[in-house]
């Protein structure tokens, strides 16, 4: 058993409930950045993110609540640590609905990537469900506990739902990372940008499963003290801006993926040679000039691809923008749908 002082207790919480809300100014500036960003986006998007942003609020209030009961109210009453307060537990329920709007939004995603693979849907849907319903049995078992010491009552529900969410975030990372990997084409800008979603896909899970996990290992070696509160404090803000950080990514990338194509000038006039309507055309210029002589080639690729059989409807594609665009529209993370 870990000695219990007041810097592994009321510090921790009081540590934690900083860092949440350091966070929590974050969030506000990416849900800032969303709206002004992302007007082209569906309505439920935009009406998920601003239930997000007030379940974040809320959360951030209850935490604050509990740490001013603790540090303030009853200041210098070491016995009102031991009992946990209404608010305390109240956070946990808020918590687990928030990280259940979250990863349903990423495991639409994920669902559409993988072209509607029902297998890896029900197995991400089945952890996060675990994890949600973990966290309201926490909650409601834990308003009758009479102190903390009564929670290895219940531990084992706060060892599953933590586990549970682990699991759920490294099958949503692993997934976006496979299935991304799966479709690098050979071309420069398209495997580049294959890249750069799969760097965003291990930020998604990472932090937030490092998180989870050192919660989960905090509450196993200290379950007398407030360090796993402290950490859990933060689990959710680190949720929900991976996933702001995600959404707000998407036009930058789009525009990335969809530059101009490169122009060598080395004249004015031009004499082309066209062609058929979905095929590559060429114009060539010669100029005759007393100076000298002056050479221009352009070249304009102009693609159109009938979308296959099996792909999704929200992943057909512009028809002259190449594959880098292919990939940046029909991916899932970064489409508006």
């Amino acid at each position: 058993m870990s000695s219990i002082t007041i810097n592994n207790t009321l510090g921790a919480a009081f540590l934690g409930n900083i860092a949440a809300a350091c966070f929590y100014g974050i969030t506000l500036l990416q849900t800032y950045i969303y709206y002004g960003r992302n007007g082209s986006d569906r309505l439920y998007l935009k009406c998920l993110v601003f239930v997000l942003w007030a379940l974040d609020s809320v959360h951030l209030a209850l935490i604050t609540h509990s740490v001013y009961l603790y540090a303030v109210t009853d200041f210098a009453n070491f016995l009102a640590l031991e009992v946990p307060v209404w608010s305390i537990l109240a956070q946990v329920i808020v918590t687990g609905v928030s990280d259940l709007i979250v990863r349903g939004i990423f495991c639409e995603r994920v669902w559409k990537l993988s072209k509607r693979n029902w297998t890896l849907l029900v197995t991400i849907v089945t952890t996060s469900l675990v994890v949600f319903g973990g966290s309201i049995a926490f909650a409601v078992r834990g308003f009758g506990i009479p102190n903390f010491f009564a929670l290895s009552e219940i531990s084992g529900i706060l060892y599953t739902s933590l586990g549970a969410g682990v699991v759920a975030d490294i099958l949503i990372a692993a997934s976006m990372c496979v299935l991304l990997a799966k479709r690098q084409t050979g071309f420069a800008r398209t495997d580049s940008m294959v890249r750069v979603l799969i760097l965003y896909s291990v930020n998604t899970g990472a932090l937030t499963s490092l998180c989870a996990l050192l919660c989960l290992i905090t509450y196993a070696t200290m379950p007398d003290n407030f360090v796993f509160i402290g950490v859990y404090f933060v689990l959710p803000k680190l949720f929900l801006n991976s996933l702001l950080a995600t959404l707000n990514a998407r036009r930058p990338l789009r525009e990335a993926g969809s530059g101009p194509m490169l122009s060598i000038p080395l004249t004015t006039t031009s004499i082309s040679r066209g062609s058929p309507s979905g095929a590559t055309q060429y114009s060539r210029s010669n100029h005759y000039e007393q100076s000298g002589l002056q050479i221009q080639v352009h070249r304009t690729t102009e693609s159109k691809t009938d979308p296959e059989p099996h792909m999704a409807e929200d992943e057909v594609t512009s028809p002259f923008h190449g594959p880098s665009v292919h990939l940046i529209e029909g991916h899932p993370f970064l489409s508006t749908d």
